[in-house]
């Protein structure tokens, strides 16, 4: 039996440390994002975090190529990364935080896997070939973990203020829109109707429009509160249909997070020939050549 030295070990204990914090620092990100219930706020700095962290452990995965030929490398890596999705679910929920682990074993175990039934075909090694579908199942764990939390553990998510958040955004153009429309009214109804100013005025304060002049009204000026209106609206329609708001929230962010993938594959792609290339300039990956003998099929 082929003895390894503790080079060997160390190297292997180094990346499934690595993994761990990688992935550890990745849900806790995501946790925090998803307990926090702004689901409608993705800024920069944090959409930046992800994609660097999701890049950054598919990188470092890649070095465990190093390990491929030994039975246990398809249990320590993908364990690696389960346990540091589950330890900071475990204060959230143990049973979803067990849930959560279990799936991303399974999934990056097969994945990985499928790497390495590539890996043995190939007469030298392609970075980006062999690891494509280990470095695709990470990311797409990670996508549907945060579909996941929403599913099984947010519980403010029926305490959203969903007109409150449409009406933010809708509020200006339609509140120029009526503006328009009123001023239009104002100066139809001074020029045609035979209403002095003061009518006018008085006319717009029966339907509860305040200018708070006494000179010629202008739209301007009508204080419509057009957000209030737009809140009621939207709350009272989407009242019957409050138990879908779970499942709905929780598809579009798994559709942000595979796009958080796809930006950090793309990223990956980009630098895991020159991360390969520096590992085995480091010693940290070496080269082995082995003579194999070829099956092929011809006519």
């Amino acid at each position: 039996m082929y003895m390894r030295s503790w080079v060997y070990y160390v190297k292997l204990f180094f990346l499934v440390v690595v993994l761990f914090g990688e992935s550890f620092l990745l849900t806790t990100l995501i946790n925090n994002y998803v307990g926090e219930g702004d689901f409608f706020n993705i800024n920069l700095q944090f959409s930046a975090q992800i994609v660097g962290l999701m890049a950054l452990l598919i990188l470092t995965y890649s070095l465990t190529v190093g390990a491929w030929e030994v039975w246990y490398f398809n249990i320590l890596s993908p364990l690696a990364i389960a346990s540091g999705i589950m330890i900071p679910l475990l204060a959230y929920q143990p049973t979803y935080a067990i849930i959560a682990a279990g799936i991303a074993f399974i999934v990056i175990t097969l994945e990985s896997y499928r790497s390495y039934r590539i890996k043995k075909i190939l007469i030298k090694f392609e970075a980006l070939l062999v690891l494509r579908f280990a470095a695709k199942g990470i990311l797409l764990v990670f996508s549907i973990l945060a579909g996941l939390i929403i599913i099984l553990g947010s519980n403010n998510i029926k305490d959203l203020d969903f007109g409150k958040m449409v009406a933010t955004v809708a509020e200006k153009p339609i509140k120029n829109s009526v503006n328009t429309q009123l001023q239009e009214t104002i100066e139809n109804q001074t020029i045609y109707s035979g209403y002095t100013e003061e009518e006018v005025n008085e006319l717009l304060k029966q339907y509860g429009l305040e200018t708070g002049l006494s000179a010629a009204p202008d739209a301007s000026s009508v204080d419509v509160d057009i957000k209030s209106m737009i809140e009621e609206q939207v709350n009272s329609a989407i009242e019957p249909y409050k138990e879908l708001v779970r499942p709905v929230i929780a598809v579009l962010m798994f559709g942000v997070f595979q796009l958080y993938a796809t930006i950090s594959y793309v990223l990956y792609s980009v630098f895991v020939g020159i991360f390969i290339a520096i590992a085995k300039k480091t010693g940290i990956l070496r080269v082995v050549t082995e003579t194999v003998e070829k099956e092929d099929l011809r006519f």
